[in-house]
């Protein structure tokens, strides 16, 4: 019986996480890129150009350009909700993301929040939180993500230069995002 408030409490620190990644103040925000996909979604093949801006870890907007340059499209992002409108503004589909902070996994910032646990695994740390996992590199760089749900988010970053390539798996939907780094970020700092 004297065991019950040790172990609640170390029941309690587990679920409430024990630390955070911590990045140095730098100038990340914001991170401006241009963007080239190429998705398949729902069985259908999908490529694009685009703009995307990143303001915090939380928001950002994105423009997604037809033919001649002109915006077909336009992304905002608010914390964990995702709205894609028309040329005219008007509200075409809304989703969740999972995690409130990717973007500022796109920035090349690991998400401010605390994690479960941390280890050492091929020259790479995996952090594990109560969404799911995060490779990181030894500059905090982002090279993987693998979130929780049904279906399951996994995510892969490849840096090559001032290009990152966003390869992203959802159950049978893919999407590979070529992001060119025009502002901002964290990316520099190298792989």
């Amino acid at each position: 019986m004297r065991r019950l408030p040790v172990l609640f409490t170390l029941w309690f620190a587990v679920l409430c996480g024990c630390a955070s990644l911590e990045v140095p103040p730098d100038s990340t925000y914001p991170f401006r890129a241009s963007i080239a996909g190429s998705a398949t979604i729902q069985g259908r093949d999908l490529s694009f150009d685009g703009a995307l801006a990143v303001n915090s870890p939380e928001q950002g907007f994105a423009q997604v350009y037809g033919p001649g340059g002109v915006v077909a499209y336009s992304v905002g992002i608010t914390e964990s909700e995702v709205r894609i409108h028309d040329l005219w503004g008007r509200t075409l589909r809304q989703y969740s993301v999972p995690l409130d902070q990717f973007l500022g996994l796109v920035a090349g910032e690991p998400p401010d929040m605390r994690y479960l646990w941390k280890r050492s695994l091929d020259g790479h740390t995996v952090v594990t939180y109560t969404w799911g996992t995060l490779v990181v590199d030894r500059n905090l760089l982002p090279h993987e993500i693998h979130v929780k749900g049904d279906p399951r988010l996994d995510v892969r970053f490849v840096q090559e230069g001032n290009t990152i390539t966003l390869l992203m798996n959802r159950g049978s939907d893919r999407l590979r995002l070529v992001l060119d780094v025009i502002q901002g970020g964290r990316w520099m700092q190298g792989p």
